[in-house]
């Protein structure tokens, strides 16, 4: 159990390490400004999922016409036509 705990405790200080080699805050930049690029980065990213999902959703309707006209052909076949 003790080892368990060992390797926990190796593990956060290892990432306590990549955080103060990689935070902005360190290089004189203030955490305000860190905070506005946060803010504009998670706004960028909302634009453009809810651009994606607007463009799968305006296709929908013709997915749905067009599965249905396939079937609607299979079904209207002759019994003895392979062939589509």
């Amino acid at each position: 159990m003790l080892s368990a705990w060992n390797s926990v405790l190796t593990f956060v200080v290892e990432l306590s390490g990549i955080r103060d080699r990689f935070d902005p805050c360190d290089e004189g930049v203030e955490p305000v400004d860190v905070l506005s690029l946060w803010i504009l980065a998670a706004a960028g990213v909302a634009s453009v999922v809810l651009f994606a999902v607007r463009g799968v959703l305006d296709q929908l309707p013709q997915v749905f016409a067009a599965w249905h006209r396939a079937r609607r052909a299979i079904r209207e076949r002759p019994d003895g036509d392979d062939q589509l």
